[in-house]
């Protein structure tokens, strides 16, 4: 085992961070070099942003790294049980994360006490970290392409309505803010930018729980619009630092309370697109702000979906014979104005729901896209979309005129703004 009793003692860079857990090499890995390497590259991606994060003047941060195996999923109902890291008190809340490497393909679980946590997303606010920003991190645009048509509040798919509307050019990248800094995955996924190579998504574009597989051999590209975009793009893996980190509970088989509320993930992107485009800021709002707020999504629609077992599906842009769209691959869609949100289910330890349901238009490739809203004019990301919950195929539930908020999203609650604001110092 590898003890961490003073972890921030370390003044150089040079120092690894010490982990106690698993042991490493167990079951012939101790032939593979890389989860050593991988190791050593968290441990320093820890050590790199706490020192940066509190200036060098940080209390120890307690850290536990285990390692999982090459991408495995955890059988039965609970990870082990965590090992106590040193300098804690006894029974102290442990937080825990699954991170994966997509180019080596070795998982580990990331812990930390919860008190080290919630210190750590506080000072990340308090630096304005937590906070939209413009390219190079400088001031964020007074732009807001979003404004709603007054009075409005559409409805989905349930209403039988499409009202999606083209966000960009048909040939010239999305530059306008914020969309620009939504990303386009061609795994078909969304996510949006959190900070300069710092992105959101849906756990499901990272992990696919049915076929038991991560997801590897892919391009985020922010404002992209078909094959044409201004920014930039990630590939996916590559031979920069690049992770994906998820809630630990939706590595197991069967999490308690279902994966839905863990269906959440976060990425460290090779490249700093971010620096281009700016990047929304993050947020945790109150059921009533949500509720009585202005709500929007905006992501990038896979036109003629078909689902995992080849059934088409049917609520794509250009599905509504009425709405008179077209559907264009790979371009930024979203409703013309904002949309409801309500029905809050799967509270945490906190209390706080983990999920709300929303009326957004949304259909196949917007997984993973923001829920955001306007905080003090500023765009903030206070959710994530992940599924609609009738009518995505002929034989599917259908939608009714009731089915006021009929798809899904998970919410930033404050243990998930946390994980975003300790990984966000990662690389900053």
């Amino acid at each position: 085992m590898r003890f961490l009793p003073a972890l921030l003692l370390c003044t150089t860079l040079s120092c690894h961070a010490q982990t106690i857990g698993d042991p490493l090499f167990a079951d012939g890995f101790d032939l593979d070099p890389s989860v050593e390497q991988d190791r050593l590259a968290l441990e320093d991606a820890h050590l790199e942003a706490m020192l940066d994060l509190y200036q060098g003047n940080a209390p120890p941060v307690r850290l536990n790294i285990r390692y999982v195996g090459k991408g495995q999923r955890v059988a039965g109902d609970a990870f082990e049980a965590p090992v106590e890291p040193p300098g804690s008190t006894v029974g102290a809340p442990l937080a825990s994360f699954a991170a994966f490497n997509p180019a080596s393909g070795n998982e580990f679980r990331i812990e930390l006490v919860r008190a080290d946590l919630d210190g750590i997303a506080t000072e990340t606010a308090r630096r304005g970290r937590q906070g939209s920003a413009g390219p190079q991190g400088g001031p964020p645009p007074n732009d807001n392409p979003d404004a709603p048509i007054p009075g409005s509040q559409l409805k989905a798919w349930s209403q039988n309505s499409d009202n999606r509307v083209l966000r960009s050019s048909l040939t010239v990248g999305t530059t306008a803010w914020p969309w620009r800094t939504i990303n386009e995955h061609s795994n078909r996924c969304s996510s949006t930018l959190i900070g300069p190579r710092h992105a959101v998504t849906a756990a499901h574009c990272l992990y696919d729980r049915p076929s038991n597989t991560w997801s590897t051999g892919f391009f985020v590209t922010p404002g992209r619009a078909g094959n044409n975009w201004s920014y930039g793009r990630s590939q996916i893996p590559s031979g920069s630092f690049t992770w994906y980190f998820t809630p630990a509970e939706w590595r197991q088989a069967t999490p308690a309370g279902g994966p839905a509320q863990y269906d959440f993930g976060i990425l460290v992107l090779p490249d700093r697109l971010g620096d281009q485009t700016g990047w929304m800021g993050y947020a945790t709002l109150t059921n009533a702000g949500i509720t009585n707020g202005l709500v929007f999504n905006r992501g990038f629609p896979w036109c003629n979906a078909t689902d995992r077992n080849g059934v088409a599906r049917i609520d794509d842009v250009g599905d509504d014979p009425f709405s008179g769209l077209v559907c264009n691959d790979r371009h930024l869609y979203g409703d013309a104005s904002s949309c409801s949100s309500g029905n809050f289910q799967a509270a945490d330890g906190d209390g706080w729901a983990r999920l709300f349901d929303h009326s957004c238009d949304a259909s196949a490739g917007h997984s993973g896209s923001a829920m955001y809203a306007y905080l003090n004019g500023q765009p903030a990301v206070i959710g994530i979309h992940t599924t609609s919950l009738c009518g995505k195929t002929a034989t599917d539930i259908p939608c009714t005129a009731t089915s006021a908020q009929p798809l899904r999203a998970t919410r930033v609650t404050p243990e998930y703004r946390a994980w975003i604001s300790y990984f966000r110092n990662w690389k900053p």
